[in-house]
């Protein structure tokens, strides 16, 4: 019973960093030629809120746009900006309204350019991607209508492999191979410890047997 629940307890730690893996790579498009274009160089991780804000607004309001790459992030204030990609400022109620959701995100990349699209009851944005190899990124949003929304990003990083994403902290697949690592070490010491355990229980009661065997048959020689 011991080893199946220690069976299963691996296949479900397996399946989570598998699960993190694939959230990774989902990041990650096949653009012209082979190249990929990785969302997370334009996206702050681990809730440092979004790469580009405080976005101007094509549109002459003072109302601005928020938007990151990958990773969701929230704004504390009054607004439901939260898990977001993108959100939008109201200066008038000051707070940040929700507009797009990295989960519900489609990319498309046609003739050398890069297209997000974001549909939801948040409503309708699209994220052009413009390749600039320039030292300083830019962007600028607009608001066509009370839910349509569309933000341009210039940036080297959205030119395909032109930027390259390395975490500070340790990657999954380097922490899935130390989790199979200490799973299998565990997992060899166990049946090593099971196999001598077994063997000498299986002993002792040989020994016992041999015993008890001896006794009977003085018992029976007595008797005789």
């Amino acid at each position: 019973m011991s080893i199946k629940i220690f069976n299963s307890f691996i296949c479900i730690l397996l399946s989570s960093f598998i699960q993190i893996i694939n959230c990774d790579s989902e990041c990650i498009y096949d653009v012209d030629d082979g190249l990929k274009l990785d969302l997370r160089t334009l996206g702050f991780a681990n809730g440092k809120g979004p790469k580009y804000d405080y976005i101007s607004n094509a549109n002459p309001t003072s109302n601005t746009f928020s938007w990151n790459g990958c990773f969701p992030y929230s704004k504390l204030d009054q607004g439901n900006c939260s898990d977001a990609a993108a959100c939008y400022f109201d200066v008038t109620k000051n707070k940040s309204i929700l507009i797009a959701k990295q989960d519900l995100v489609q990319f498309k990349h046609n003739q050398g350019a890069s297209v997000l699209s974001y549909q939801s009851s948040n409503g309708d944005l699209t994220v052009f991607l413009n390749c600039r190899d320039e030292d300083e990124d830019s962007a600028i949003g607009q608001q066509h209508d009370t839910s349509t929304y569309t933000i341009h990003i210039q940036s080297r990083c959205c030119c395909p492999e032109m930027c390259h994403y390395s975490p500070h902290s340790i990657s999954p697949i380097t922490i899935l191979i130390i989790i199979i690592s200490i799973v299998l070490v565990v997992y060899v010491a166990g049946g090593v410890i099971f196999v001598r355990y077994k063997s000498a229980s299986d002993n002792r009661f040989s020994r016992l047997n041999l015993i008890s065997y001896l006794r009977n048959r003085n018992n029976i020689y007595q008797q005789m």
